[in-house]
Protein backbone atom coordinates (compact mmCIF):
# COMPACT_ATOMS: atom_id res chain seq x y z
CA UNK A 1 0.00 0.00 0.00
CA UNK A 2 2.87 2.08 1.09
CA UNK A 3 4.28 1.59 -2.33
CA UNK A 4 1.50 2.37 -4.49
CA UNK A 5 1.12 5.88 -2.63
CA UNK A 6 5.28 6.54 -3.40
CA UNK A 7 4.98 5.31 -6.73
CA UNK A 8 1.47 7.48 -7.06
CA UNK A 9 2.93 10.45 -5.96
CA UNK A 10 6.05 10.00 -7.74
CA UNK A 11 4.36 10.29 -10.66
CA UNK A 12 2.03 13.45 -10.27
CA UNK A 13 5.19 15.07 -9.21
CA UNK A 14 7.06 14.40 -12.85
CA UNK A 15 3.65 15.39 -14.47
CA UNK A 16 3.91 18.57 -12.63
CA UNK A 17 7.69 19.01 -13.39
CA UNK A 18 6.69 18.33 -17.11
CA UNK A 19 4.05 20.73 -17.12
CA UNK A 20 6.37 23.75 -15.71
CA UNK A 21 9.13 22.41 -17.89
CA UNK A 22 7.18 22.82 -20.84
CA UNK A 23 5.70 26.20 -19.78
CA UNK A 24 9.34 27.61 -19.48
CA UNK A 25 9.82 26.19 -23.03
CA UNK A 26 6.91 27.84 -24.94
CA UNK A 27 7.59 31.09 -22.84
CA UNK A 28 11.51 31.28 -23.80
CA UNK A 29 9.97 30.47 -27.34
CA UNK A 30 8.17 33.23 -27.38
CA UNK A 31 10.69 35.64 -26.24
CA UNK A 32 12.93 34.23 -28.56
CA UNK A 33 10.68 35.38 -31.53
CA UNK A 34 10.07 38.69 -30.35
CA UNK A 35 13.78 39.43 -29.77
CA UNK A 36 14.12 38.01 -33.54
CA UNK A 37 11.26 39.87 -35.52
CA UNK A 38 12.84 42.87 -34.70
CA UNK A 39 15.79 42.61 -37.25
CA UNK A 40 13.00 41.37 -39.72
CA UNK A 41 11.24 44.45 -40.05
CA UNK A 42 11.82 47.46 -41.40
CA UNK A 43 10.96 49.76 -38.36
CA UNK A 44 13.79 47.29 -36.44
CA UNK A 45 10.51 46.62 -33.90
CA UNK A 46 9.50 43.21 -32.87
CA UNK A 47 6.47 42.38 -34.18
CA UNK A 48 4.25 38.73 -34.17
CA UNK A 49 1.15 38.16 -36.40
CA UNK A 50 1.02 41.66 -37.16
CA UNK A 51 0.69 42.86 -33.77
CA UNK A 52 3.72 44.96 -32.28
CA UNK A 53 5.21 44.41 -28.32
CA UNK A 54 6.87 47.14 -27.06
CA UNK A 55 8.00 48.20 -23.75
CA UNK A 56 7.38 51.30 -22.19
CA UNK A 57 10.50 52.90 -20.76
CA UNK A 58 9.25 56.31 -19.40
CA UNK A 59 6.20 57.65 -17.65
CA UNK A 60 5.23 59.85 -20.91
CA UNK A 61 2.05 58.55 -20.75
CA UNK A 62 1.08 57.67 -17.54
CA UNK A 63 -1.82 60.39 -16.55
CA UNK A 64 -5.62 60.43 -16.80
CA UNK A 65 -6.98 60.52 -20.54
CA UNK A 66 -6.70 64.37 -21.81
CA UNK A 67 -9.86 66.65 -21.80
CA UNK A 68 -11.75 66.32 -25.73
CA UNK A 69 -10.28 62.85 -26.21
CA UNK A 70 -13.04 60.43 -27.49
CA UNK A 71 -14.33 58.15 -25.28
CA UNK A 72 -13.55 54.92 -27.78
CA UNK A 73 -10.13 55.99 -27.70
CA UNK A 74 -7.48 53.92 -25.42
CA UNK A 75 -6.13 55.33 -21.87
CA UNK A 76 -2.48 55.94 -21.32
CA UNK A 77 0.10 53.63 -19.70
CA UNK A 78 3.03 53.03 -16.88
CA UNK A 79 6.46 52.92 -17.38
CA UNK A 80 7.43 48.82 -17.15
CA UNK A 81 3.94 48.05 -18.76
CA UNK A 82 3.91 45.72 -22.15
CA UNK A 83 1.94 47.46 -24.74
CA UNK A 84 0.33 45.35 -27.67
CA UNK A 85 -0.10 47.70 -30.73
CA UNK A 86 -0.74 46.94 -34.73
CA UNK A 87 1.80 47.66 -37.14
CA UNK A 88 1.42 49.77 -39.35
CA UNK A 89 4.47 50.96 -40.97
CA UNK A 90 4.26 51.52 -44.50
CA UNK A 91 0.36 50.31 -44.82
CA UNK A 92 -1.05 53.71 -46.44
CA UNK A 93 -4.71 52.65 -45.59
CA UNK A 94 -4.33 52.44 -42.07
CA UNK A 95 -2.46 55.68 -41.40
CA UNK A 96 -4.97 57.55 -43.44
CA UNK A 97 -7.08 56.26 -40.79
CA UNK A 98 -5.55 57.75 -37.86
CA UNK A 99 -6.99 60.71 -36.26
CA UNK A 100 -7.09 62.44 -33.55
CA UNK A 101 -6.85 60.83 -29.95
CA UNK A 102 -5.01 57.43 -31.18
CA UNK A 103 -2.34 56.83 -29.45
CA UNK A 104 1.02 55.95 -32.14
CA UNK A 105 4.60 54.68 -32.01
CA UNK A 106 6.55 56.35 -34.32
CA UNK A 107 10.46 56.84 -35.17
CA UNK A 108 11.50 59.94 -33.15
CA UNK A 109 15.33 61.12 -32.04
CA UNK A 110 15.04 60.17 -28.49
CA UNK A 111 18.67 60.61 -27.19
CA UNK A 112 19.07 63.52 -29.89
CA UNK A 113 22.47 62.65 -31.67
CA UNK A 114 20.82 64.25 -34.64
CA UNK A 115 20.05 60.66 -36.30
CA UNK A 116 16.93 57.72 -35.51
CA UNK A 117 19.26 54.69 -34.12
CA UNK A 118 17.79 51.11 -34.50
CA UNK A 119 14.67 50.72 -32.50
CA UNK A 120 15.01 54.50 -31.51
CA UNK A 121 10.94 55.14 -31.09
CA UNK A 122 8.43 57.14 -29.38
CA UNK A 123 4.70 56.13 -28.12
CA UNK A 124 2.37 59.29 -27.73
CA UNK A 125 -1.10 60.63 -28.38
CA UNK A 126 -1.91 61.95 -31.50
CA UNK A 127 -3.01 65.90 -31.08
CA UNK A 128 -3.02 66.91 -34.69
CA UNK A 129 -3.52 65.51 -37.78
CA UNK A 130 -2.19 67.21 -41.43
CA UNK A 131 -3.77 66.70 -44.41
CA UNK A 132 -3.32 66.93 -48.28
CA UNK A 133 -6.24 67.10 -50.51
CA UNK A 134 -7.26 64.21 -50.90
CA UNK A 135 -7.56 63.89 -47.11
CA UNK A 136 -4.38 61.91 -46.98
CA UNK A 137 -2.31 61.71 -44.31
CA UNK A 138 1.12 63.86 -44.71
CA UNK A 139 2.56 64.45 -41.07
CA UNK A 140 0.96 64.30 -37.77
CA UNK A 141 1.90 65.93 -34.23
CA UNK A 142 1.86 64.05 -30.97
CA UNK A 143 2.30 64.68 -27.45
CA UNK A 144 2.21 62.50 -23.97
CA UNK A 145 -0.59 62.69 -21.52
CA UNK A 146 1.46 63.30 -18.77
CA UNK A 147 2.13 67.04 -19.38
CA UNK A 148 4.70 67.06 -16.20
CA UNK A 149 6.95 64.41 -18.38
CA UNK A 150 5.78 65.38 -21.96
CA UNK A 151 5.34 69.49 -21.98
CA UNK A 152 6.17 69.69 -25.49
CA UNK A 153 5.40 68.00 -28.99
CA UNK A 154 6.62 66.09 -31.35
CA UNK A 155 5.97 66.83 -35.07
CA UNK A 156 6.58 64.07 -38.20
CA UNK A 157 5.78 62.46 -41.03
CA UNK A 158 4.00 59.37 -42.31
CA UNK A 159 6.81 57.34 -42.82
CA UNK A 160 8.30 57.73 -39.35
CA UNK A 161 4.90 56.36 -38.11
CA UNK A 162 5.05 52.67 -37.03
CA UNK A 163 1.70 51.30 -34.81
CA UNK A 164 -1.31 52.35 -33.64
CA UNK A 165 -1.64 51.67 -29.71
CA UNK A 166 -4.87 48.72 -29.71
CA UNK A 167 -5.53 49.23 -26.03
CA UNK A 168 -4.24 46.27 -24.54
CA UNK A 169 -1.13 46.38 -22.17
CA UNK A 170 0.47 43.79 -19.26
CA UNK A 171 1.85 46.20 -16.41
CA UNK A 172 4.99 45.02 -15.36
CA UNK A 173 5.71 42.92 -18.43
CA UNK A 174 7.58 45.65 -20.43
CA UNK A 175 10.22 45.51 -17.58
CA UNK A 176 10.62 41.65 -17.57
CA UNK A 177 10.79 41.15 -21.29
CA UNK A 178 13.28 43.78 -21.37
CA UNK A 179 15.35 42.59 -19.02
CA UNK A 180 15.12 38.59 -20.96
CA UNK A 181 16.55 40.31 -24.18
CA UNK A 182 19.67 41.52 -22.19
CA UNK A 183 22.52 38.57 -22.28
CA UNK A 184 22.08 38.56 -19.03
CA UNK A 185 18.59 37.77 -18.49
CA UNK A 186 18.58 35.73 -21.62
CA UNK A 187 21.16 33.68 -20.24
CA UNK A 188 19.92 33.26 -17.02
CA UNK A 189 16.10 32.79 -17.72
CA UNK A 190 16.17 31.27 -21.14
CA UNK A 191 19.17 29.32 -21.97
CA UNK A 192 19.92 28.03 -18.34
CA UNK A 193 15.99 26.96 -18.18
CA UNK A 194 16.02 25.28 -21.08
CA UNK A 195 19.23 23.22 -20.75
CA UNK A 196 18.04 21.81 -17.43
CA UNK A 197 15.20 21.35 -19.39
CA UNK A 198 16.99 18.82 -21.84
CA UNK A 199 19.23 17.06 -19.23
CA UNK A 200 15.78 16.50 -17.11
CA UNK A 201 14.43 14.94 -20.48
CA UNK A 202 17.66 12.89 -21.32
CA UNK A 203 18.03 11.48 -17.60
CA UNK A 204 14.00 10.57 -18.04
CA UNK A 205 15.00 9.09 -22.03
CA UNK A 206 17.88 6.86 -20.40
CA UNK A 207 15.47 5.62 -17.49
CA UNK A 208 12.71 4.41 -19.85
CA UNK A 209 15.10 2.89 -22.05
CA UNK A 210 16.78 1.10 -19.02
CA UNK A 211 13.51 0.11 -17.37
CA UNK A 212 12.53 -1.18 -20.99
CA UNK A 213 15.65 -3.37 -21.05
CA UNK A 214 15.08 -4.95 -17.68
CA UNK A 215 11.93 -5.34 -18.43
CA UNK A 216 11.99 -9.47 -18.84
CA UNK A 217 14.32 -9.63 -16.28
CA UNK A 218 12.75 -10.87 -12.42
CA UNK A 219 12.95 -7.81 -10.13
CA UNK A 220 14.03 -8.55 -6.36
CA UNK A 221 12.08 -6.75 -4.00
CA UNK A 222 13.24 -5.13 -1.03
CA UNK A 223 11.15 -7.75 1.21
CA UNK A 224 12.62 -10.85 -0.77
CA UNK A 225 16.56 -9.26 -0.79
CA UNK A 226 15.94 -9.47 3.57
CA UNK A 227 14.07 -12.88 3.00
CA UNK A 228 17.95 -13.78 1.33
CA UNK A 229 20.07 -12.24 3.78
CA UNK A 230 18.46 -13.83 6.37
CA UNK A 231 18.16 -17.44 4.82
CA UNK A 232 22.38 -16.68 4.32
CA UNK A 233 22.42 -16.38 8.02
CA UNK A 234 20.82 -19.11 8.67
CA UNK A 235 22.59 -21.34 6.45
CA UNK A 236 25.78 -19.76 8.16
CA UNK A 237 24.28 -21.01 11.63
CA UNK A 238 24.21 -24.32 10.64
CA UNK A 239 27.03 -24.60 9.12
CA UNK A 240 29.01 -23.24 11.86
CA UNK A 241 27.00 -25.67 14.12
CA UNK A 242 28.03 -28.84 12.05
CA UNK A 243 31.53 -27.81 12.11
CA UNK A 244 31.61 -27.36 16.02
CA UNK A 245 29.65 -30.58 16.52
CA UNK A 246 31.86 -32.59 13.78
CA UNK A 247 35.05 -31.00 15.84
CA UNK A 248 33.73 -32.47 19.44
CA UNK A 249 32.91 -35.77 17.77
CA UNK A 250 36.52 -36.46 16.86
CA UNK A 251 37.98 -35.40 20.26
Amino acid sequence: MLESKKTKTKKIINIVVNVILWLIVAFSLFVTIIAVSANVNAKNVPTLGGKCYLNVLSDSMNADKPEGVASDKPNGFKKGSLIISKYIAQNDAAIDALSVGDIVTFEWDINGNGRIDKGEYNTHRIVNIERDGSNKVVSVTTQGDNRKMAAGTEHFQRSAIIAVYTGKKVAGFGSVLGFLNSSLGFGLCIVLPLAAFFVYELIIFIKTVASVKNDGKKMISQADEELIKQRAIEEYIKKQQAESDSGEKSE
